[in-house]
């Protein structure tokens, strides 16, 4: 029976998904793939070039759904904490359902991964850049201390969510990913916002500009 081309790329790129995300990405085979989508190899390359270029698309497919469907979350909220939360519980709700881009994409996938493939690189760079966005116009409204280093902040943020993510393909069995979400994103929040007057301010040295910090000081003799 003939597929349609559209139909035929969409088999294609569910069988990637699931083969790259439980096999190791060069013992893969586009035979195997094919095999996976029910088709052959040739048409396998009428949609892409290689093996290299069939990953990147599947990853960059991936990041602009999950960047189409958060800014669809983050629609209507104006409150800074609200949008933190939000993001956060979209992101574990969203690997939570759906395991196999959880493995793909945090397990499955090398971080050199993203540096050798220019395109996926780009993609999830822009996709990553919207938690400092949103971090900024925090900064910008006085909700959030304005001497974080926002940067730093993104990376903590992204890269707490990925050994969250991990940690729990390993044991998902004993809890819920989901669960995780108002406990992580409380600490993102109250490590950056504006402390109430006469309140001791919180200072994380990795989120402090490096113009700002400070080495330790000498204890005092008595």
């Amino acid at each position: 029976m003939k597929i349609d081309r559209k139909a035929a790329r969409s088999l294609i790129m569910h069988a990637a998904l699931d083969i790259f995300s439980k096999e190791d990405f060069e013992k893969a085979t586009m035979r195997y793939i094919a095999e996976k989508a029910d088709v052959t190899t040739s048409i396998i390359y009428k949609h892409f070039k290689n093996k290299d270029d069939l990953y990147v698309q599947l990853i960059s497919t991936i990041i602009e759904r999950t960047s189409r469907e958060l800014d669809m979350h983050l629609l209507g909220l104006s409150n800074t904490r609200n949008k933190i939360f939000s993001m956060t519980h979209y992101y574990l709700n969203f690997f939570q359902d759906n395991i196999h881009i959880a493995r793909l994409v945090y397990a499955n996938t090398k971080l050199s991964y993203w540096y050798e493939f220019e395109k996926a690189y780009t993609t999830a760079r822009t996709s990553g850049s919207l938690f400092v966005k949103i971090m900024e116009e925090g900064q910008r409204k006085g909700e959030l201390r304005g001497d974080i280093n926002l940067n730093m902040l993104g990376h903590i943020y992204h890269g707490a969510l990925r050994q969250i993510v991990v940690h729990w393909l390993y044991n998902q069995d004993t809890y819920r990913l989901s669960d995780l979400a108002d406990g992580f994103a409380e600490a993102i929040y109250e490590a950056s916002r504006v402390k109430e007057a006469g309140s001791e301010p919180f200072i994380c040295p990795f989120m402090r500009g490096a113009d700002t910090q400070e080495g330790p000081k000498p204890a005092a003799s008595t």
